[in-house]
């Protein structure tokens, strides 16, 4: 048998350890997420697996009837999760398994990138190896347990190695067929979200300008190079752009929100203070990105992690500097190297500029995609720096720093599992106090209803409602608003849950909705030290208890449920959203009536329906065409006194 060549034998070893990095670094992150998961559950993630659940089950790869955030997720995240329901039940188990087949996808993503780079197997493998660990709660929250950017994260990498692999092609059809790939997937990033346009688009344009403006002082073969690489990249932008207009103009006629416009931003007033005040925040948020812990002893793993951080900061802009210079531009490879370095800086500053002069543009999590290509250029210089001693040093103080924070990381989550888990069982209590009564469908705050219908696995169903301030003179100082935000359309219907319904509430809550809630007169149903839980008969009536709680008195005032309107008075229920469909409103009457109950609808406040208010029961029906945010209800008093009381709306169909 013949035997290989040492040579052969040598550059088999990066690969192996490469894999092996990959491997053990995946599971680590699994192990982070399952311990993690109740500590850093919210209802922005709990949101994600309900949308996903509502694929699988309906099979639908888009939710047209999803009420979405800022942003319609067209291909996020949750469609992974989706896929993993296919093969369980279990909510954690699907956030699990989506989470590491995205990190997988980026970390393919990442070593294309590398390879596109010139870089070899065993160095990609490495730095892809370092995508899954994870150093602080804010990468945590971003990335490997939330999985919010993962889908950002792997498509950043995935663009930016096709907009570098078009300048590898050596032929005019190959470059043509490669530039249409790309300016094809620009146009699929730019209809999927403004982030791509702004955190990876925009640097690349700002790359290309740059050496389009110095390439007439370059020889012929860089100056006709960096017009083509211009040429690539100015296609690319405008294709990006005009997915992301058509988006603007398409998503909102298919989809009921979810498409944030561009024109809705708006620059900073020029403050000293604030922005000095941001940029300090952001270069805070970066050191706690890289796992930086403050108030911690010098000499201790958390200080020497803090330490270590400076040392590769130092010695990686050392190295950056040193590999920067040493870059031959009329080598093609390292040609593109030294874009991706500049790509890297480019991308920072530009996402620092929207941080410190745009309106609503910068949270901690938004850090991650600002930075995540110091990764592909790390490896970049890495490879390019030349002296071994330096690369020795930078390696180990790289190891110390990943290793530790991620030692750190696993430690301080698994301590605080039992805690999360002792924090959430009032949680679990009123969630099985609600099953064991036969409740299936009810309300809450945002931050709760979420959480609580992905721990009963969605055998709870809940509205958000969020509670309101009301205008001076209003039958309760405080009210309610279904608000509308991450959740199947149909759960703001009025009907939603014909039978009993529930309202669950914190304990601080309650006190800030308390004359609401006695306005109301709705029972305690369930209470513990956490939450508190009031019965209703029916969505309907929860509903309409919401709308009186906000019904403007003039000449008129309510208690114990009844309302008195004074001769000459009025009671108008601010305009509200409402959905389409046949409404009956019912009250009754004591005294002696000649005034009148109005409807009215649209934004120019058409008059719908009107009937004489009657002595004892009264019902008056009206029908909207269509979803109407301006509906108001109006009772105005005639000639005498009178008291209304039992008053209800309910949509019949």
């Amino acid at each position: 048998m013949e035997k290989k060549p040492m040579s052969c034998k040598r550059k088999k070893w990066p690969i192996v350890l490469g894999a092996a990095l990959c491997g053990m670094a995946l599971v680590l992150c699994a192990a982070l997420q399952y311990a993690g998961y109740l500590t850093y559950l919210d209802s922005d993630m709990a949101s994600e697996l309900i949308l996903a659940k509502r694929q699988a089950d309906t099979h639908s790869l888009f939710q047209m009837d999803w009420l979405y955030s800022t942003e319609v997720h067209l291909l996020q995240t949750n469609i992974l999760y989706a896929f993993a329901f296919l093969f369980t039940g279990s909510f954690q188990m699907a956030r699990i398994m989506g989470n590491m087949l995205g990190m997988v996808l980026a970390m393919s993503a990442l070593v294309y990138l590398c390879r596109t780079l010139g870089l070899s197997w065993g160095r990609s493998l490495g730095a892809a190896s370092l995508l899954p660990l994870t150093s602080s709660p804010m990468y945590a929250n971003a990335v490997s347990i939330s999985g919010h950017y993962l889908f950002f994260v792997g498509f950043g990498f995935l663009g930016t190695a096709l907009w570098l692999r078009t300048m590898k092609a050596e032929r005019k059809r190959r470059l043509i067929l490669k530039a249409g790939i790309f300016a094809a997937f620009c146009l699929l990033e730019g209809f999927l979200s403004v982030r791509y346009v702004l955190c990876f688009i925009c640097p690349m344009a700002a790359v290309a300008l740059m050496e389009f403006l110095l390439a007439p002082g370059e020889g012929s073969e860089l100056r006709d190079d960096s017009m083509h690489f211009g040429l690539v990249t100015a296609i690319g932008f405008v294709s990006c752009v005009l997915g992301y207009a058509a988006s603007e103009m398409i998503l909102p006629r298919l989809f009921q929100s979810g498409v944030g416009a561009a024109s809705s931003f708006l620059f900073n007033p020029l403050d000293g203070r604030a922005i000095q005040d941001m940029l300090l925040t952001v270069c805070t948020d970066f050191l706690k990105l890289l796992g930086w812990r403050g108030g911690v002893p010098l000499f201790s793993l958390a200080g020497i992690v803090n330490l270590s951080i400076a040392g590769v900061l130092f010695f990686g802009v050392v190295m950056t500097v040193r590999a920067f210079r040493n870059l031959n531009r009329q080598d093609k490879i390292q040609r593109n190297q030294r874009r991706m370095l500049v790509y890297a800086g480019y991308a920072f500053l530009i996402n620092l500029f929207c941080y410190l002069f745009v309106q609503g543009t910068y949270l901690s999590r938004y850090l991650v995609l600002a930075v995540i290509f110091l990764l592909p250029a790390l490896a970049v210089v890495f490879r390019r720096e030349k002296s071994s001693r330096l690369r020795m040093i930078f390696f180990l103080l790289l190891c110390v720093q990943m290793g530790g924070s991620t030692f750190l990381m696993q430690k301080e989550t698994w301590q605080q599992k039992d805690a999360a888990e002792a924090r959430g069982a009032d949680m679990m209590d009123a969630a099985d106090f609600l099953q064991a009564e036969g409740y299936t469908h009810g309300y809450g705050t945002f931050w709760n209803v979420r959480v609580m219908q992905e721990r009963t696995q969605g055998k709870l169903t809940m509205t958000g409602v969020v509670p309101v301030e009301t205008e001076e003179g209003a039958a309760s100082a405080v009210s309610l608003d279904v608000i509308r935000w991450l959740e199947p359309d149909e759960y703001s219907d009025l009907d939603i849950c014909p039978g009993k319904t529930f309202l669950l509430l914190t304990a601080e809550e309650e006190k800030t909705i308390m004359p609401w809630i006695a306005m109301t007169g709705a029972p305690r149903i369930y209470q513990n030290d956490t939450y508190r839980i009031y019965g209703f008969e029916s969505s309907s009536a929860l509903n309409a208890s919401m709308l009186w709680g906000k019904m403007k008195l003039e000449g008129a005032a309510v208690e114990d449920g009844i309302f008195t309107l004074s001769a000459g008075g009025k009671m108008r229920v601010p305009t509200s959203w409402r959905e389409k469909g046949a409404y009956v409103l019912e009250f009754s009457c004591q005294g002696k009536p000649d005034g009148v109950v109005q409807v009215y609808t649209g934004s120019d406040f058409e008059l719908l329906a009107e009937k004489p208010i009657a002595a004892g029961e009264n019902a008056m029906h009206f029908e909207l065409e269509t979803d109407d945010k301006y509906n108001m209800i109006v009772f105005r008093g005639g000639k005498e006194e009178i008291r209304l009381s039992n008053l209800s709306l309910r949509k019949v169909k």
